[in-house]
């Protein structure tokens, strides 16, 4: 059992029910940033930037087939980060914002309309690697090589003492991959140190550990129905945990190289894991039973995947790659839809794609990427 101490269980840590909170949260949340009068659904204008990502359907396609976006770019944030831009969370309950980390050590908040810089959140002494944002309450959460998992009031953000207000201590190496379990008042973090940590949100002690992986962990789902765990590492394995009895009750070992990244379905019970081999599959929860490999594009020079991102609307898969090349898939078939390359900025060696995100409209891809730039993609249709 997940124990704060003797003869407690995982339901003595589940935070009592706080509708006054929710209410503020949902219709308050980062007022600082946006006031009422700011709040706007203007579209996004195309960027002068030309886009190098070209069409490639799959073969057999026809008129009666549902509408797939064909995405392009719109908007290139040039030096958004003064170093590479490694995660990125957007904040699912109102879509107005996101949240980037990069090298440079820095958070960046930004309005998801208009791309404008909203805030800049300084603490974190080395690159931040992983970003979380609650659900149910105003809190921003942070994974960093530096170790440090830090918790921040994003209400607070224009206080002159700052808004982080909790840190969570007990990582010997960076922190790379977070999860909340909102309902249970749970945070989740795996990284360097191949373990993952149960944390109480509310008094910072590591209340489960997770031991098993043998290489960095680089993924974590959660599912509070359960409660489960799924994760991801560098040795090539996926593990299915039971949080109640803090063991792992599956290995998985169908990849045959890393695991860079999964990422859950936000309507079935299925998740989707990339390696640096290039492979995609698809896998049907409880028990992680493998229903699909994503078509192969035989492309032998970009293999390493980084990063995977679903429509939550069109359930589009969009799979990110080290070398820069941009694979769109129909997350039912497999089938690969659209693919190509993000542009590299002048004077760059390169544009890594490290993370990803939908919004909620299902309208706007976001790519965090090697250049320090982050670029916003959209259907060309709506132009």
């Amino acid at each position: 059992m997940i124990a704060t101490s003797a003869g407690t269980g995982i339901e003595d840590i589940i935070p009592p029910e706080d509708e006054l909170s929710d209410a503020m949260y949902r219709n308050a949340k980062l007022d600082f940033f946006f006031p009422v009068q700011q709040a706007t659904t203007t579209k996004n204008p195309p960027s002068p930037l030309p886009t190098s990502l070209d069409v490639s359907s799959s073969s057999g396609s026809s008129s009666s087939r549902k509408y797939q976006p064909q995405w392009k770019l719109l908007r290139t944030l040039v030096g958004a980060h003064q170093g590479w831009v490694r995660t990125v969370a957007i904040d699912e309950v109102t879509n107005q914002w996101f949240v980037t980390g990069s090298s440079d050590s820095t958070i960046k908040i930004w309005d998801l309309a208009s791309s404008q810089l909203k805030g800049t959140l300084t603490g974190h002494i080395m690159a931040v690697r992983s970003l979380a944002v609650s659900n149910k309450f105003p809190y921003l959460f942070s994974g960093s090589e530096d170790k440090t998992l830090r918790c921040w009031d994003m209400e607070r953000s224009n206080a002159p003492e700052g808004c982080q207000i909790r840190n969570y201590h007990g990582h010997v190496g960076g922190i790379y991959a977070l999860s909340l379990l909102d309902e249970l008042g749970l945070l989740l973090s795996g990284g360097r140190d191949a373990v993952v940590r149960v944390w109480d949100i509310r008094t910072s002690k590591e209340v489960a550990l997770l031991t098993g992986h043998t290489n960095d962990v680089t993924s974590i789902i959660s599912d509070v129905n359960e409660p489960q765990v799924i994760t991801s590492s560098m040795d090539g394995t996926i593990r299915v945990w039971d949080l109640r009895n803090q063991k792992s009750t599956l290995s998985v070992t169908q990849h045959s190289k890393s695991i860079r990244s999964m990422k859950a379905h936000p309507n079935e019970y299925t998740f989707v894991s990339g390696d640096s081999n290039g492979s995609i599959k698809q896998w049907l929860l409880p028990k992680a039973e493998l229903l699909n490999n994503f078509e192969n594009d035989n492309d032998e020079k970009s293999k390493i995947i980084n990063t995977l991102s679903i429509n939550p609307i069109t359930s589009t898969l969009f799979a990110g790659f080290d070398d820069g090349k941009m694979n769109f898939y129909d997350y039912t078939s497999g089938k690969l839809l659209q693919t190509g390359q993000t542009p590299s900025l002048p004077g760059s060696d390169g544009a890594a794609i490290y993370a990803s995100t939908f919004d909620m409209s299902g309208l706007r891809l976001i790519t965090c990427e090697g250049d320090k730039s982050i670029k916003v993609w959209g259907d060309a249709a709506n132009d």
